[in-house]
């Protein structure tokens, strides 16, 4: 399980990375084209959800699970004990 951790962290961090990249080209090179900025927009909204949610399946992920309640269950009587 702690691969599988490790291995999204990085693709987290790649990711990171690359959107940074891209929104750095957008205000760099926003003038060129106003439909870019508008497509950069949207993709940064969609990289902040996609990152707010990571970062709560991890949160949730690295918590402790709840402990079991015990269950005292009911003796079975012998069929000695029944009575007709």
């Amino acid at each position: 399980m702690f691969i599988v951790i490790a291995i999204y962290a990085v693709l987290l961090i790649v990711f990171l990375v690359v959107s940074g990249l891209i929104f750095r080209h957008t205000v760099k090179f926003g003038y060129l084209s106003p439909r870019f900025k508008t497509i950069a927009s949207v993709f940064g909204i969609f990289a902040l959800i996609i990152i707010i949610l990571s970062i709560y399946l991890v949160v949730g992920l690295l918590r402790a699970p709840p402990s079991t309640p015990s269950y005292s269950y009911p003796s079975f009587s012998t069929p000695s004990d029944i009575n007709f």
